[in-house]
């Protein structure tokens, strides 16, 4: 009859794809995307290459 049975097709991700945590709650695993890797810069500025300096 299956009406204690999971089904894994229906369950909610929550385990993060960039660093592996696992999450309780598909909102949170939202705010930990936005928090832990939405904010990544687009590139680094190497003081020491001269690329990008202010002088």
């Amino acid at each position: 009859m299956g009406l204690f049975n999971r089904n894994k097709d229906k369950e909610t991700k929550t385990k993060c794809d960039i660093c592996g945590t696992e999450l309780y709650d598909p909102e949170r695993l939202k705010k930990h995307l936005k928090k832990a890797h939405g904010n990544v810069p687009a590139k680094k500025l190497d003081p020491n290459t001269g690329d990008g300096g202010t002088w």
